[in-house]
């Protein structure tokens, strides 16, 4: 039997083997967030300088994967590759996305605050009262600033959950709806920028809230000075409207709906978080709705993309099946080969 008849024979296995869990609109998406980040970086002379180097851990990755394939193919096998990749994304992602937001805010686009500020009292929100009740609650404070700090937790625990349920077709949908919100974020908080609401008050005022998650303003200030920048100071979450805690709240439960196990504490968990959000991280309740918006928004057009390309490949597997089964049966498999030959 040729060489041709045995790639063509084992063609479709290892394509299938060897699905990326990250998606081409994913992996499209972080090139561009990292464009978006060089050229505004370059366009406003910005530097940042305390980003860490991944060039490790993506060097620990690929010697990792390479290793594995010595390795019994097993489920387990399969669900560490997948959460490797997963978790280099997420790194790569982020750290594009932080010099991006950071690069974005020197373009200095007028602050949204007052805006912001009517939005939530035209519903009836005041953010300086809920947020002192809060403050003269020690309990509550707790849980919330607890449910808070879980974002990155909440923001692993999908990959772990879907790649060690073998759902590959699902992690790809979660990684590229995180890359959406995440991106859309960015964008959207640098088209309108705002300080927050603890701008409105004075925190002496506060016995507990530290206010820990909010807008670094001593960072806004210089961002949005004229002149060349250079930053070496530990980046912080620069966006304020939408917030992306409150996407993470809503996305990670969104993403595990299937797992009833997991998802009613989460929706406990996240109820807690979306609430710390007003306090902890000082975000404007229209902040919080928006955020949790652009989860569904995100996963929703995820979703929609991956079939889209889930559909484009199923033509390139039916003729790899066609193929292990002209390949098996070798009287057939000699006519193809005669018939190449000719």
């Amino acid at each position: 039997m040729s060489f041709s008849l045995l790639a063509r024979k084992y063609r479709g296995a290892i394509i299938q083997s060897r699905v990326s869990p990250i998606s081409r609109a994913a992996t499209i998406l972080t090139f561009a967030l990292m464009t978006i980040g060089l050229l505004s970086s370059i366009a406003t002379k910005f530097t940042l300088t305390s980003l860490p180097n991944i060039m490790p851990l993506v060097v620990y990755v690929v010697v990792l994967d390479v290793l594995s394939q010595f390795a019994p193919q097993t489920r387990v096998v399969d669900a560490v590759r997948t959460l490797l990749y997963g978790v280099l994304y997420f790194v790569i992602t982020i750290l594009c996305g932080v010099l991006a937001a950071y690069a974005m805010q020197r373009f200095a686009f007028p602050l949204q605050d007052q805006l912001l500020a009517r939005a939530d009292m035209a519903v009836g929100l005041n953010w300086s009262d809920f947020a002192h009740w809060v403050d003269e609650h020690a309990g509550i404070q707790r849980i919330l600033h607890f449910a808070y700090d879980t974002i990155k937790a909440q923001i692993a625990l999908p990959l772990v959950v879907l790649a060690f349920s073998n759902q590959l077709s699902e992690v790809r949908v979660y990684l590229l709806a995180f890359a959406i919100a995440f991106i859309a974020t960015i964008v959207v908080s640098a088209l309108m920028p705002a300080a927050g609401p603890i701008i409105f008050v004075d925190r002496s005022t506060f016995n507990i809230l530290q206010f820990t998650g909010a807008t670094p303003l001593e960072h806004l200030t210089r961002l949005r000075e004229a002149g060349p920048f250079i930053m070496s100071d530990p980046p912080g979450g620069i966006a304020t409207f939408p917030s992306f805690h409150a996407t993470v709240a809503v996305l990670t439960p969104l993403t595990l709906r299937r797992y009833p196990r997991i998802l009613v504490p989460l929706l406990i968990l996240n109820t807690a978080m979306l609430v710390g959000t007003v306090t902890e991280g000082a975000h404007y309740f229209c902040d919080v709705l928006a955020g949790s918006c652009m989860a569904f928004f995100a996963y929703a057009l995820a979703k929609r993309i991956i079939k889209m390309e889930d559909r484009s490949t199923q033509p390139v597997s039916r003729r790899a099946n066609s193929s292990r089964t002209a390949g098996d049966d070798p009287t057939l498999a000699e006519q193809v080969e005669a018939g190449a030959s000719s």
